[in-house]
């Protein structure tokens, strides 16, 4: 049974949230107020169509409602309660008419003899409508809202010695505490998404406890010896869990395990939920006629996951994008200077399983929310990438051109900023609090991350607003012929960067690490090294995972055979080049005893 004041949320249509003002006598008809609404229109519905919507799951009841003013008379201010008496004195007669105050032209008439009379403007009669058919229609609705001052969504500016906000609740012992600003909220953001990736449940105070412990110390970088070293810092400048909770209820790039369904979130999870509208008008081109390749360089350093005292270097972001949808098809974190090799193994991950790719990094993920797995026709690649390139094997395996191009689509970089702001293309060794915590792994979660927000809730500038995953399906769908999809395996190894490797008789060295492989086994090449002389192969590997290199064979070139580390070198198990060749030499090395006991093992499995 409907009731007056009852929230109705509906998704159908189009989603929003409506108030019932008032229901007619005989049931026929009801009265709603569009609760986000910033006019004092009413809209009439019948009671039975509202019925059909019900029983059709188009809306529901609001089990709680969020608007209602309930507080406890004698803690409002004297200067609130004038407030209220004032605004209710103008309205009361006015909302007593029903249902003529909820009829346009008589409302006009009933309002214009109010201002006459309370000698106020119409703009005022209607916020004071407005707010009494939003909050409840109680006196209490029209208190005023100075807690809320600067504006509802709005982040207000903090000055130069001056805290936001309450006090603490410590009191003076606390000192005043410190404002979130931008770069606290950035972390706290960080911090959220590292903690939801290494915890399987997600706790905000355990997510707090850890981040206070991760980033909230002071840290220096040996700008020599790359190390870091820490010191605790003083209460008063560390956030607390209120800020912490605060900010994660009001951050719009909270990451989905920390979001808490409120009433006020119905909307707009109703609104990624709800099926998209077709596109107004069509679109020229189709998706994979043209993928944009770029790199910027990310604004934080990283350490070293064998080493989490030891520096590594500030990375670098390369993204692949589609120039029809914008959607990011692709990606990789490399450490160095730009190189090509390495912008090739972000056109790789186009043709990867994103949803393994994602598993991976301990982000779980449907297969639709990243479809791309295919290379594109041509790609556009950033001439500042450009140096050292060799355009052959594109061509030559996938019937893929390659043309410089200065600019492109670069969306992207946007997202990346507005989340964590973790680009900083402009700026050189800028400090960040962010410095020396996260680990290559940590950080390639938080990429993919915007990838995934970017993806799939960016609302682009063309094409109704649409997502870039909209206009990726939407194109599979009707363009998709030009499509191309090659074996996952195929594409990585083809376009891995290509190094010489030393077969000795302690195995197959490459960057420090030394490898196995049973090909390597079976025809005694350790053996044959210990006898004849160390000789050069040529491997593919991939410099941010070293755990694996491929060994290239010219007599049969689809053929890569797999070279694992040995079991001698579990030092350098999921590390990069970077991280290994700070290493310190003891760890780089491995005793050729070992490895012939590794090696003897393979071969009596082998006869």
């Amino acid at each position: 049974m409907l009731l007056r004041n009852d929230l109705l949320h509906y998704t159908h249509p189009s989603p929003r949230t409506v108030r019932i003002l008032w229901i007619s006598p005989e049931q026929s008809h009801v009265y709603v107020f569009d609760v986000a609404a910033h006019s004092a229109d009413v809209e009439m519905i019948q009671l039975s169509a509202l019925h059909a919507d019900l029983r059709a799951g188009h809306v529901s009841v609001l089990p709680a409602d969020p608007y209602l003013m309930v507080v406890s008379q004698e803690l409002l201010p004297p200067k609130h309660l004038q407030l209220r008496a004032r605004a209710w004195e103008i309205i009361e007669a006015l909302v007593a008419q029903e249902p003529a105050i909820y009829e346009a032209r008589q409302r006009g008439q009933l309002i214009a003899q109010a201002t006459a009379q309370h000698q106020v403007s119409h703009p005022t009669i209607y916020r004071y409508l407005r707010r009494y058919w939003q909050r409840g229609q109680t006196p209490n609705a029209l208190l005023p809202d100075y807690g809320n001052s600067g504006g509802r969504g709005k982040v207000r500016q903090s000055s130069a010695g001056v805290k936001r906000g309450r006090p603490r609740k410590n009191g003076a012992d606390a000192g005043p505490g410190l404002n979130a600003d931008e770069d606290i909220r950035r972390t706290f953001r960080v911090a959220t998404a590292r903690y939801a990736a290494a915890n399987a449940k997600f706790s905000r105070l355990g997510a707090y406890q850890q981040m206070l412990a991760d980033f909230f110390i002071e840290r220096r970088i040996d700008a020599d010896s790359g190390r870091v070293q820490a010191t605790a810092m003083m209460q008063q400048e560390v956030p607390t869990f209120g800020q912490f909770n605060y900010w994660l209820d009001h951050d719009d790039d909270r990451p989905p395990e920390v979001a808490r369904r409120q009433p006020s979130d119905l909307a707009a999870g109703a609104q990624e939920q709800a099926m998209p509208p077709p596109l107004a008008a069509p679109l020229s081109g189709r998706p994979g006629a043209g993928f944009y390749l770029d790199a910027v360089r990310a604004e934080v350093q990283l350490v070293s996951r064998a080493d989490r005292q030891q520096v590594i270097g500030r990375p670098l972001v390369y993204v692949v994008t589609d120039a029809f949808s914008r959607m990011v098809c692709g990606i990789y974190i490399g450490m160095g200077e730009v190189q090509w090799p390495h912008a090739m193994l972000a056109l790789a991950h186009c043709g990867a399983d994103k949803q393994r790719y994602a598993q991976q990094h301990g982000r779980r993920i449907e297969a639709a929310q990243w479809p791309c797995r295919h290379l594109p026709e041509t790609l556009f690649a950033n001439a500042a990438l450009t140096l050292g390139w060799n355009g052959d094997t594109l061509l030559n395996n996938f019937n893929l051109r390659c043309v410089a191009a200065e600019h492109g689509v670069d969306d992207w970089r946007g997202v990346l900023e507005k989340r964590f702001r973790l680009l900083a293309p402009n700026l050189h060794g800028a400090p960040c609090r962010l410095d020396g915590v996260l680990d290559l792994d940590q950080f390639t979660r938080i990429v993919i991350d915007c990838v995934l927000y970017y993806n799939n809730r960016q609302q682009l500038a063309h094409a109704d607003g649409a997502t870039p995953r909209r206009l990726w399906d939407w194109g599979v769908e009707h363009r998709g012929g030009g499509l191309k999809i090659y074996p996952e395996h195929l594409i990585r190894c083809s376009l891995m960067p290509v190094a010489q490797a030393t077969v000795t008789a302690d195995g197959i060295t490459l960057h420090d690490s030394v490898y196995t492989c049973m090909r390597a086994v079976t025809e005694r090449w350790f053996e044959r090294a210990r006898q004849r002389g160390a000789w050069q192969v040529r491997v593919a590997y991939d410099p941010a995972n070293m755990d694996m290199v491929y060994l290239l064979d010219a007599a049969a070139p689809m053929q890569f055979h797999a070279c694992h580390l040995a079991d001698a070198g579990s030092a350098h198990q999921h590390l990069s080049t970077a991280e290994i060749a700070l290493l310190p030499r003891t760890q780089t090395a491995m005793p050729a005893a070992a490895l012939r006991s590794t090696t003897q093992g393979y071969v009596s499995l082998v006869g």
